[in-house]
């Protein structure tokens, strides 16, 4: 049986399954120990490994074998491709829309202090936005194309249902609804977008600010001071462990304990940088030293980083809020679920 056992294990090496591999395994060994056995009786004698190699030829190579466990070897398969392609069309605009936002500011600023409109540097900085949208727009193809290839191998039983809306049953309105249970396409959206955030902060920093050009000279100058970079490591930690408890939501369809003190944990984590973000007075990088050098007047350039400045902790400030709010959501959540054990 040595033959066989090798074989099994070499058709598990080329299963992509991640749920059924042993049970695959187990039953394959069984078919073929009970196969060699009829053989041997026929033949009258015991099974020997000339019998084992015939009955394994005849079976057929371990690639073909495992490939008839899984048919459609899709990186991502039809079940959540609909689903895939309305992520990617949502990333993919919402990219557009908040750097083209940001080009525009840019324009305007460069004709306020006096850049010619159509000119080669205001030109620039047009072809300098293109090709933030377009260079974010692939960085941010590859995070969900991974996102999704996560949930093709660890979420078998995933699918969205876009058929047309379903015959109402009035008796569906008696059914209470199951307080643990989760909303599988909001936890991929924010697995999609959180994996699009970290490609963001760590690939492409130069998104996260302004440029200008003056004569052949360009300048950029970044929302975030050095003093922010001190904090990437920490986000990005918050970032990965709301991906893994997503990721592990997703496979089990329904919060447990264990998870909901685990989203407790993050969002206050999150809360306390966000906390740390406001009283840090020194991590917004729009100075007017950092103007020196810009297209901007001393006066044009205290204005702007005045209501620069304001505006970003105004959006700090937004965030704390929605993360106390979610923080709040889990407590309550984890406190309800114990009440009813």
């Amino acid at each position: 049986m040595k033959l066989i056992n090798r074989y099994v294990s070499e058709v598990g090496k080329h299963l992509p399954l991640i749920q059924g591999r042993e049970d695959i395994e187990k039953e394959l060994r069984s078919t073929l120990e009970d196969m060699l056995e009829e053989r041997a009786e026929k033949a009258g004698k015991p099974a020997d490994e000339a019998m084992e190699i015939e009955l394994l030829k005849e079976y057929g190579s371990p690639q073909k074998v495992a490939m008839t466990y899984n048919p459609h070897p899709y990186l991502i398969g039809p079940r959540v491709f609909p689903f895939f392609l309305m992520i990617l069309k949502i990333v993919f605009f919402g990219i557009a829309i908040g750097l083209s936002v940001v080009t525009i500011i840019q324009l305007l600023s460069q004709l306020s202090t006096g850049v010619a409109f159509m000119s080669p540097d205001f030109m620039k900085t047009i072809l300098q936005g293109v090709g933030n949208i377009i260079s974010t727009a692939i960085a941010a193809f590859g995070y969900v194309v991974v996102a999704f290839v996560l949930i093709e191998r660890f979420v078998p039983d995933f699918k969205i249902d876009f058929e047309e809306e379903k015959e109402w049953d009035p008796a569906a309105l008696a059914k209470e609804p199951d307080a643990d249970s989760i909303s599988r396409s909001e936890l991929i959206a924010e697995i999609v977008f959180t994996f699009v955030g970290l490609a963001i902060l760590n690939f492409y920093p130069q998104i996260l600010g302004m440029y200008f050009f003056s004569g052949e000279e360009s300048f950029f100058i970044p929302i975030f001071s050095d003093v922010f970079l001190k904090f990437i490591p920490w986000i990005n930690l918050i970032f990965l462990a709301e991906i893994a408890v997503d990721i592990y939501l997703l496979r089990n369809a329904v919060w447990t304990t264990a998870t909901r003190v685990a989203k407790i944990i993050i969002e206050g984590a999150s809360l306390v940088l966000a906390i740390v973000f406001v009283r840090t007075t020194d991590i917004i990088g729009f100075t007017a030293e950092s103007f020196a050098n810009s297209p901007f007047t001393p006066e044009q350039a205290e204005r702007f980083v005045t209501v620069a400045n304001v505006s970003i902790t105004i959006g700090i400030i937004v965030v704390v809020v929605i993360v106390s709010v979610e923080l709040i959501k889990a407590v309550i959540g984890l406190v309800r679920s114990l009440n009813r054990k």
